[in-house]
């Protein structure tokens, strides 16, 4: 027979095992807080040695033979790191740096008259779960008759690695992704096959056009969007 006295010890239980699931709720949210609050931040310093990465990055990747013929271009990666949605690893990553098959450098990595110059613009850096997201204006200076242009932008994700940040991912949105009309695009990628002392204004038409592809999404809906860099 249930008395009143078991009524009170049913309710009493009762209301501790919400209160007991209730703490556990809360300590559970803030746990996740405490996790969402230290993969979201980015101190001064993070900030401050993902710039010089970027820096280094285009030291690096313009003089091939200074830099051990395009793996210090690599070690800018992590280990799993890919540039342009290509293949991962470091020999991959050198080849990309314009390491070539027999272990030299192409001419346009070379410091002199056929050098091209790779310069990051007005970088945005925001922390992100992956470590950090990031994006820069590309201008690049060809060769001798020093031709000037913008070309498109990087797509970075960022990652704190034992060395330091290195790049997950790097994204270049170029050519026509970025709007430049077809046939100096075209003109463009033959000149860094067949680098000449006139420049690559002088090979507009003399190579297959580049196909016209669509706009690629603006760089600062990219970095808000989350999506991936490759």
């Amino acid at each position: 027979m249930v008395t009143t006295r078991g009524f009170e010890v049913t309710w009493r239980t009762l209301a501790r095992a919400v209160v007991c699931v209730l703490a556990c709720v809360g300590a559970f949210s803030i746990v996740q807080a405490q996790q969402r609050a230290a993969t979201t931040t980015l101190t001064a310093a993070d900030r401050l040695e993902i710039r010089e990465l970027l820096h280094r990055y285009m030291f690096v990747l313009d003089s091939c033979p200074d830099h051990n013929n395009g793996y210090d271009y690599a070690d800018l990666y992590t280990e799993d790191g890919q540039f342009k949605g290509g293949p991962k690893g470091r020999e991959a990553l050198a080849r990309a740096a314009g390491r070539t098959s027999d272990g030299g450098c192409k001419p346009i990595r070379h410091r002199g008259a056929m050098n091209q110059i790779h310069i990051n613009v007005a970088p945005i850096i925001e922390p992100s779960p992956e470590g950090a997201r990031g994006i820069s204006y590309l201008m690049m200076i060809d060769g001798p008759t020093n031709e000037i242009y913008w070309n498109g932008w990087y797509e970075d994700v960022y990652a704190r690695t034992p060395k330091g940040w290195r790049f997950k991912s790097r994204n270049h949105v170029g050519h026509t992704r970025a709007g430049v009309p077809s046939d100096l695009s075209s003109a463009r990628a033959l000149w860094e096959q067949e680098p000449t002392p006139a420049g690559s204004r002088s090979l507009v038409g003399k190579g297959a056009l580049t196909e016209q592809a669509p706009l690629d999404l603006d760089p600062l809906r990219w970095l808000a969007s989350g999506r991936p860099g490759n």
